[in-house]
């Protein structure tokens, strides 16, 4: 996997889901409930997508290797599920955000304890 290729991909994907869940937002104004599940949905998917899409530009600078695309995959992999958890709690489907969000978290640990090590060496 092209790490930066993959990144870029990922965030515009999810930048494009994110901002279409602000049209789902925007028709459930009038309940505070739902309004706010998918304010979550909206806002946790454009911060993903900006993260990798930011990602993607700095990337190069972190070098190659098997280690560093599979550093980028599970950035990818957390963010996505980090944004498909809210959205299936935002469709009142709770067990699949449960699993959504402990893939996520068990992805997400690793993963970004990993990322300064990039920085440092």
């Amino acid at each position: 996997m092209d790490a930066e290729k993959g990144l870029l991909g990922a965030g515009i994907v999810l930048l494009a889901l994110a901002a279409l869940s602000g049209f789902v937002q925007h028709r459930a104004r009038e309940h505070a409930e739902a309004f706010a599940r998918w304010r979550v949905v909206h806002a946790g998917g454009t911060a993903g997508a900006v993260q990798l899409l930011a990602l993607s530009a700095v990337w190069k600078h972190f070098g190659q290797g098997p280690a560093v695309s599979l550093l980028a995959a599970g950035l990818i992999a957390a963010t996505l599920a980090f944004f498909f958890g809210p959205l299936a709690r935002a469709l009142d489907w709770p067990r699949t955000a449960a699993v959504f969000f402990t893939v996520g978290g068990l992805l997400a640990l690793p993963t970004y304890l990993a990322l300064p090590l990039l920085v440092l060496f």
